[in-house]
């Protein structure tokens, strides 16, 4: 059965979302933020202090202005306004909160 290009196009927006993701992981891991904060996409977003969150928006931002795949730009477009909804609703842990326990 042949593939319609919706579906090869979701396929496509996924794999970007996966790396995404990941790179979403890599920015939270690198701002201490621990593993147990880190089960999934949403709770990883929320538990960023507010500096990674403006690095993760800057990283999203150039990955959209700095190509012209379609799959790219609307897998960043999807989680910017995740990343925005979630940030919106949770307000950043504060900076020494991690280390004295507090979060």
């Amino acid at each position: 059965m042949p593939l319609l290009t919706s579906e090869l196009s979701s396929r496509h927006v996924a794999g970007h979302l996966s790396a995404l993701t990941e790179k979403v992981d890599e920015i939270a891991r690198r701002a201490g933020v621990p593993a147990v904060a880190r089960l999934d996409l949403e709770t990883t977003l929320a538990a960023l202090p507010w500096p990674s969150r403006r690095r993760l928006g800057l990283v999203l931002e150039s990955a959209r202005a700095g190509t012209s795949d379609k799959g790219v730009q609307e897998a960043v477009a999807v989680m910017l306004a995740l990343a925005s909804d979630v940030w919106a609703r949770t307000p950043p842990p504060e900076e020494g909160a991690r280390n004295r326990g507090d979060a």
